[in-house]
């Protein structure tokens, strides 16, 4: 069942997707004779790809992949400018959920999981229990185009269609043999990368069969480290100490030469107690290689754990670093064999299977922002300020440390997705017209296991710190050890830098916080389209549906996870299943066709209705209008309610531990806190209601020019939203008591760190609203070169941000766009490509940009002269994030090809960044994550500096 041709203007065209398994499917009226062709959204070659669409379409052919040659297919769908905020495997967050390693796209910034993945029109297996679906999964040699409707449309796809769909598309009667081999490096000589390809295509039974094989291996070196000069200004957000309500200055500082003022890498004393009475006798002794003593240098400037100045660089965290690239390695096995079964129906079976291995540096160990309290005879603590403290009559030091000896935590996550589909569909006539028909299975499956290593063991850790001489022996010992000599304590040193045996790091941290997670989808559809009647315009068109799907997750963790003794990890499984039932309706009415200023005018709507086993009944719906006054202008209006309903981390969650550092306002600084977050079996669907209003221009005066302009409007209620740590210390501050409930169990936030950390207990409810608006703008524009004997095209996107607004009820509404740091989507996201094609040779120059932008939309700016700082506007020195834009060079030669030999070949030579821009400085502060290790938004700015990359294709 192949194209009879391509979309042609003011078709009367059926939504993506009516029919799953099938392509986009379109349907054109010839007025004339009133016969429908069936016809794909193709041309990977075409400039102008989506603007034929009836809603907002951005197309991506596979010979846009290929000229880009890009590690993964993430590294290129991150560059259109309607994504933002996607999870990337070298992200270092959501280290306790398990969606470290992921790839997953992220419409409007409005989450990940209110984007729908699609492959082929069908549901894609989640590779985490929170519904991310891991684009690594898609054999990338086999992309046909990508599909990308930015705009709601859950009444044709089902739940999660919030923001919009990314349909992958697969070449299946792709026949003969293709191979590739590439590489690539920075040009500071690191993350080293590979990826290897081949797949072949076969028809068989005299063309009635086809079978398709796909394998592909991938591997990438990383960047383990923040090692970049860039990474290591120490550009961080504080609290002013000097600040007061009356005083005119800013409540908070961005400031550069910022570190830990209670924390060096082998230990320093931040105070020492005579008989319980703190004071400053020993403060400043720190320790250093081998355990020698030195005295440190505080800054100027000391706000609670930061500084500036002094010795800034020798408690920066940034030595450590987190991540710029994951080291990974992956495989791809994709098959598909179709049979035709008579002359109107086919039958296909799909198998693929994914296993990926990633591994990334997240944080150091840094438990202790002061905190480490140790008796002033403690047998580590070197002889010279044993000799001090005794002489002060010191009984007591409290030390803060970041264990350069234990290192960093690294994250290991292995993931194996599998999936089967079999699929059978077909066509018949009735109503005196054509018919499609589509029905499939699917079973996908996601295994999954997590491991945070070298994490620090809060309880082993505070047995080994309490150390003893043995009685007997003389020897150093743990406390504990003395009444249970079996207990494998290992005593050890907080004295320094490189002054503990393996033995010591094995028994602190050698235990590894562990999950393996298990995730099953089934799902059954069936569909059917066609055409049964005309009227005065034209075809109608219909389509109707039916699909069940069944999810569920099981797991199991370590008794240290569940008891959450570790600093980062804490896994605990989630347990549970819900199923889905739903059935739809669309259809495509034309109401007029060649009449004056009504070149076409047609009518589209849709419904569906959804039954969950978990929250009941929920409908969504879609109506819209196409209309052509000319041949050359076309208007398209959109409305509809959308939902994404709760997954199984949001109703199930048994229990997520986080560490992480919040501001209390009693204490006047930032204090560590174990978040922890559950499920909520009692939550609804969200809802939204959007509005898409465009237009397409195609001259007929300047053949090859398209432009498109939307504007595009979602307002999501309900949505489901846990407030952060910081939001729930602020609103027991105001005054909540619900919220100071949430925290030690109704007890006041404390100043100390390691194993007696405070707890904040935070729960998801539907008690959010969002409104996000904004405009796309693409164009394009391809003709022939008469001067240079070639092709030249040219293709803009842009996507500007109009609103992001937020209220979760609970703290003052704030609309986050324009805020860089990585709250909210950038006001400006653009891309441009000028392409010029001449015989085997193909070159293009891409620019890409993100505008200037904020920290945040509530700051006020000042540096004298302030007004009184609050919660809902807090004053700042600078507020400004300044704009950045990459140049990117892909060429490609084509040694010989088909016309003269059996045999195809091209080779390949890319430059991504090509100026070797830094990317802008972003920090965060002064809650979350007490000191950042890198010091940018790594996802909307390059982090690697200049990519080289080159390698060779070969097609027979």
């Amino acid at each position: 069942m192949r194209p009879k041709g391509l979309v042609a203007a003011g078709a009367a065209t059926l939504m993506a997707g009516l029919m799953p398994g099938m392509a986009q499917v379109a349907y054109a009226q010839e007025t004339a004779s009133l016969t429908v062709d069936e016809v794909i959204v193709t041309g990977t070659r075409i400039v102008r790809d989506g603007y034929e669409a009836p809603t907002p379409l951005t197309v991506v052919g596979a010979e846009q992949f290929a000229q880009q040659a890009t590690p993964s297919v993430i590294d290129y769908m991150a560059t259109l400018p309607s994504f933002s905020g996607n999870y990337m495997s070298n992200s270092t967050q959501n280290v306790s959920s398990g969606a470290a390693g992921t790839n997953s796209l992220n419409l409007r910034n409005l989450g990940t999981n209110r984007t729908l993945v699609l492959i082929d029109g069908q549901r894609v297996v989640p590779s985490t229990v929170t519904g991310l679906v891991d684009i690594s999964n898609v054999p990338q040699q086999l992309i046909e185009r990508v599909e990308v409707v930015t705009g709601g449309a859950s009444a044709a796809y089902g739940s999660d269609a919030v923001s919009g769909v990314v349909n992958f598309i697969l070449d299946k009667n792709f026949t003969g043999f293709k191979a590739e081999a590439s590489g690539g490096l920075t040009s500071y000589g690191d993350d080293e990368n590979y990826r290897v390809s081949a797949t072949g295509g076969l028809p068989f039974a005299d063309g009635r069969g086809h079978f398709i094989f796909s394998a592909e291996h991938s591997q990438r070196a990383g960047v383990l480290h923040g090692d970049r000069e860039w990474n290591k200004r120490g550009w961080q957000v504080i609290n002013n100490p000097d600040y007061t309500d009356t005083n005119g200055q800013p409540r908070r500082l961005l400031l550069p030469q910022i570190g830990p003022s209670n924390a060096t890498p082998g230990g320093i004393i931040v105070r020492s107690f005579v008989d319980g009475v703190a004071g400053n006798d020993l403060r400043g002794a720190a320790f250093g290689q081998g355990g020698t003593p030195y005295q440190f240098n505080f800054g100027p400037l000391i706000a609670g754990s930061a500084m500036q100045g002094g010795d800034w660089e020798e408690s920066s965290l940034h030595h450590v670093g987190a991540a710029l690239q994951s080291k990974s390695s992956a495989q791809n096995l994709f098959s598909r064999v179709s049979y035709a079964i008579g002359d109107n129906t086919e039958i296909s079976l799909q198998s693929s299977w994914y296993n990926g291995d990633f591994k990334t540096h997240a944080y150091p160990n840094d438990a202790y922002f002061g905190g480490m309290i140790l008796n002033a005879d403690h047998p580590y603590l070197p002889a010279s300020v044993a000799e001090r403290a005794q002489a002060l009559g010191v009984t007591q030091i409290e030390m803060g440390h970041s264990l350069r000896d234990i290192g960093p935590v690294i994250i290991e996550t292995g993931r194996e997705v599998v999936r089967n589909v079999l699929t059978i569909n077909g066509s018949f006539g009735a109503f005196g017209s054509d018919w499609n028909w589509d029905a499939y299975y699917q079973r996908g499956e996601s295994r999954g296991s997590e491991n945070a290593v070298n994490s620090l063991n809060l309880v082993r850790h505070e047995l080994a710190l309490d150390a003893v001489l043995h009685p007997d022996t003389g020897a150093i010992v743990c406390r504990s050890t003395l009444t249970d000599p079996s207990n494998g304590c290992v005593p050890y040193n907080p004295f320094g830098i490189g002054v503990n045996s393996e033995a010591a790091l094995r028994y602190s941290s050698g235990l590894v916080s562990h999950r393996t997670q298990r995730f099953k989808q089934d799902v059954v559809a069936a569909s059917v389209s066609g055409t049964p009647f005309s009227n005065w315009a034209g075809m109608v068109s219909v389509a109707a549906g039916l699909e069940h799907r069944r999810e569920s997750v099981t797991g199991s963790s370590t008794d240290a996870d569940m008891a959450g003794e570790f600093f980062a990890g804490n896994y605990r499984p989630t347990l549970g299943k819900y199923d889905v039932t739903e059935g739809f309706l669309e259809t495509v009415v034309p109401l007029l066709n060649g009449k004056p200023f009504a070149q076409a005018l047609d009518f589209n709507a849709a419904l569906r209705l959804t039954d969950y086993s978990t929250s009941g009944s929920v409908e969504t719906w879609k109506a819209g209008l196409t209309w052509s006054p000319i041949d050359d202008l076309r208007f398209r209006l959109t409305r509809s309610r959308d939902i994404r309903a709760p997954n199984l981390n949001d109703l199930f969650n048994a229990g997520l531990r986080e560490n992480n550092q919040v501001v209390d306002h009693v204490l006047g600084q930032a204090v560590a806190v174990e978040n922890i977050t559950s499920g909520n079996p009692a939550l609804k669907p969200e809802e939204a209601d959007s509005l898409g209003i465009g237009l397409v221009f195609q001259p007929s005066f300047a053949p090859g020019f398209n432009m498109s302009v939307d504007y595009w409007e979602i307002d999501l209620g309900g949505a489901i939203n846990t407030v952060t740590p910081q939001q729930v210390v602020d609103m027991c501050f105001r005054g909540n008591a619900a919220f100071c409930a949430a925290i030690n169990d109704g007890q006041p936030l404390r100043a100390t760190t390691g194993a007696d950390r405070n707890t904040i207990r935070r729960q998801p409810f539907n008690l959010a609203k969002q409104l996000v608006r904004g405009i796309d703008i693409e164009m394009g524009y391809r003709l022939p070169m008469a001067v240079f004997d070639g092709d030249l095209g040219f293709r803009a996107l842009a996507s500007k941000s109009l609103e992001n607004y937020t209220d979760n009820t609970l703290i003052t509404p704030t609309d986050s766009s324009g805020q860089n740091q990585g709250g909210g989507p950038a006001e400006w996201r653009w891309s441009a490509a000028v392409n010029y094609s001449k015989e085997a040779f193909t070159g293009s120059l891409s620019a890409r940009g993100i505008s200037s932008g904020v920290y945040n939309n509530t700051f006020i700016v000042c540096t004298s002269g302030c007004p009184t700082a609050t919660l809902d506007n807090p004053t700042i020195n600078s507020n400004y994030i300044p704009s950045a834009y990459y140049l990117d060079l892909a060429l490609t030669y084509q040694l010989f090809n088909r016309s003269s030999n059996d045999v195809e070949m091209e080779v390949f030579f890319n430059v991504k960044n090509i100026a070797n821009k830094d990317p802008v400085i972003v920090v965060g502060g002064p809650s979350g994550l007490p000191f950042d290790t890198l010091s940018t938004n790594s996802g909307i700015y390059d982090t690697l500096g200049r990519v080289f990359r080159t390698g060779f294709r070969i097609k027979m």
